[in-house]
This record gives structure tokens, sequence and C-alpha cells, in this order.
């Protein structure tokens, strides 16, 4: 009895842990899905870190491992930045150069963004590889119209794992600033970002075909 009681209040503690701080808003102007044929993901302006195009690198490995859409390797960004004598501030700051660039990329998705790192400290270690907060944008190369966006506000990205492992364990092995952490890292803020905005999508899709029936 005891057992079930522990569990129930777990749950409960669950449903009630605040939401993640990713938001995805889909464009439902346009066929999105038809368009990430082939994605290029530029290195993110990350005020207080040197890491953007390593969350770059991050968020495209995401993409690429769904096996359904090509990417644009990093070296073919970096040289096209170089020939056309870019800086990440101009363009995320200028549609019409992101999408130059991804027309020379071959790209069909150009994806752009800036953020702030976190500043953290465990045991007086400071903690690298963390964002604070980013907002991403991602734009048709054909038409340069807005496709996607996805925001991270301050704070823990909860998510299922994050609340099952908080709560489950009652805290005693976790506790929020692990959360904050772990949620934080830009690697698994990437695994986020391309499963939410994947399932936006297909949820899009799939009112549309009920729609249509």
């Amino acid at each position: 009895m005891k057992k079930a009681f522990v569990i129930v209040i777990a749950l409960a503690a669950i449903a009630f842990i605040g939401c993640s701080s990713i938001d995805v808003t889909i464009s439902r102007k346009t066929d999105v899905s038809k368009k990430m044929k082939k994605v290029a993901v530029l290195p993110f302006d990350v005020k207080g870190a040197a890491w953007g195009d390593e969350f770059a690198d991050a968020i495209t490995n995401q993409f690429f491992k769904t096996g359904k859409i090509e990417v644009a390797e990093r070296e073919a960004i970096e040289k096209i930045l170089k020939e056309q004598n870019l800086s990440m501030t101009g363009i995320v700051e200028d549609n019409e150069q992101a999408t130059r660039v991804g027309q020379l990329l071959g790209a069909d998705v150009i994806i752009i963004g800036r953020g702030s790192a976190l500043q953290h400290s465990m045991d007086g270690k400071s903690i690298q590889n963390l964002i604070d907060t980013f907002t991403l944008k991602a734009l048709s190369v054909e038409k340069g119209e807005l496709l996607f966006t996805v925001r991270k506000e301050p704070g823990s990205a909860w998510d299922w794992r994050y609340r099952s492992k908080f709560c489950l364990s009652l805290s005693l092995i976790w506790d929020r600033e692990d959360v904050l952490v772990d949620s934080s890292r830009y690697d698994d803020i990437s695994k986020q970002i391309v499963k939410q905005v994947l399932e936006a999508i297909k949820e899009i899709e799939d009112m549309k075909k009920a729609k249509a029936k």
C-alpha cells in the first residue's frame, strides 16, 4: 500500500513539473515537410561562448540521424562563409544573406540562430557547453519564407526523461540543479529541438490528412 502511494505521488508530481522551456512554432501556410529535403544549419551566434559551430553540428547530426533529411557539411558551410566574407551576426540579422548562403550550398532549408551560454558551476568547477537561451529560425531557401521557429527560455528544458528521473527518484539522486545542467547541454538541446520540430510537422500533416478525408 505504501509503495503504491509513493508511485501515485511521484506520478502526480510529474504532471505538475514545469513544461519544457523549448517552444516550437511551425508555419501552417506552407507544407514544411516537403521543404525538408536538404538542410543547412549555420553556426550559431552564442553570447559568452565560442562553440556556436559545435551546437550547429549537434543539430545537423540529429537531422542526419533521421535518415530522411540530407544535411550540408560544416566544411562546405565554412568555405561559403569565407568566400562570401560573411559574419554570423550579419547573417542572423539578414534573411537575404542567409538564403543566399543556402542557395550556394544547394540546400532547401537554411537554419540560423543566436543565443546565450549558461554560466554555471558545480562543486567549484565551471561546466561548459550549456545553453541558457536561444532563438532559431528556419527559412525556405527558394522563397525566403519563415518555416518554423524554436525558442528556449531560461531554465531547465524539462521533457519526460527528466521528469521521470527527478520524480521517480523522489529527488534523492537527482535534484533540480542536476536537471538544469543535463537538460542545458547543447547535445541534449539539439535532440529536443529536432525531435519536437519533426513531431510538430507530423502533427500538422496528420491534421491536414484528417480534414481531407
